[in-house]
């Protein structure tokens, strides 16, 4: 008997732990890009304005991207790359609304994964919008105890990409930790701003229906985009959770972000235009970033609502 579920499934509460990289970025307006073409049609440009209308403005502030390289969780390891632009406004339900429904909060706008296990339970949990790719990383993640590595380089690619393929990266950074000073300990419940986040409902990808629960088993690490249907749920409340973080190593870095095509991929004009499908080109984070060890993240159960 089939399952009624693509995967294992993983409800929340969620306890994390991972190396993460943090570059910040501040945005007045939203990029060409911020969602991927399936959540584009709810949340972004395009015919759906009433749809538009009920997931919130964007307000600005402090964003960022986050590269995540969990080494535990509930489904196991695996690496994320996050953009969170900044700000949202909440729409508010027109009558009985619950009193903790937040006025505006975080919001992940894109979101990829290398394990197809997290991308189903991340959107039925939270309406996290994940979706696949392949990742490369220059060096491992640092043990504790060990110096981290002079630099570190990060690439993602399109889930239908393999290594020597010749297809570059739609993402892709250098990150060189600061040395000089040493690390030191860093708490959520320390930093100034919220780290509350409120998702819309998710879309509900094409051909979700007819490939879940049929059984079929697929490596959890098989990102091949023809399988990804059956991943792509989608949800009709909306979710808004708290996310917590300590590290008791992080120190500052410097950030690059490499343009595509300058890896020797091909045209630059056209490598800007492919990586654009998949990433906002726009986005420049900062020069400096942070870089946690042994961070533990903990994703709580959400509070939903519908409007």
């Amino acid at each position: 008997m089939s399952s009624p579920h693509p995967v294992p499934r993983a409800p929340a509460p969620w306890t994390t732990t991972s190396e993460c990289y943090w570059l910040f970025v501040t945005m007045k307006e939203l990029p060409t890009g911020v969602y991927d073409a399936l959540e584009e049609t709810r949340f972004g440009g395009g015919k759906l304005a009433e749809e538009r209308e009920k997931v919130g403005e964007f307000k600005g502030g402090l964003g960022i991207v986050m590269v995540v390289r969990y080494s535990d969780t509930p489904v196991g390891p695996y690496d994320e790359l996050i953009l969170i632009p900044g700000t949202f406004a909440v729409p508010q339900p027109t009558s009985n609304a619950p009193p903790n429904i937040p006025k505006k909060a975080l919001r992940i706008a894109r979101i990829y994964v290398s394990q197809r296990t997290t991308t189903y339970n991340g959107r039925v949990n939270w309406n996290i919008p994940k979706h696949l790719a392949r990742f490369t990383f220059s060096a491992p993640p640092t043990p504790a105890g060990s110096k981290p590595p002079s630099s570190l380089t990060v690439k993602v690619f399109p889930p239908g990409s393999k290594d020597g393929d010749g297809a570059g990266p739609f993402f892709a950074c250098t990150l060189k930790p600061f040395t000089w000073i040493p690390s030191m300990p860093v708490s959520s419940r320390w930093l100034p701003v919220s780290t509350l986040h409120a998702q819309p409902p998710l879309p509900e990808g094409a051909g979700f229906k007819n490939a879940v629960g049929d059984g079929a088993e697929i490596d959890p690490y098989d990102i091949s985009p023809e399988k990804e249907d059956s991943l792509l749920a989608g949800t009709d409340r909306w979710c808004s959770f708290l996310v917590s973080s300590y590290t008791p190593r992080a120190r500052g870095c410097w950030v690059t972000i490499h343009k595509p095509g300058t890896g020797g991929e091909g045209d630059a004009e056209e490598a800007i235009k492919e990586a654009g499908k998949y990433w906002p080109q726009d986005v420049r984070p900062w020069g400096v970033g942070a870089w946690m060890e042994d961070a533990e993240m903990g994703f709580p159960e959400p509070f939903e609502w519908k409007l």
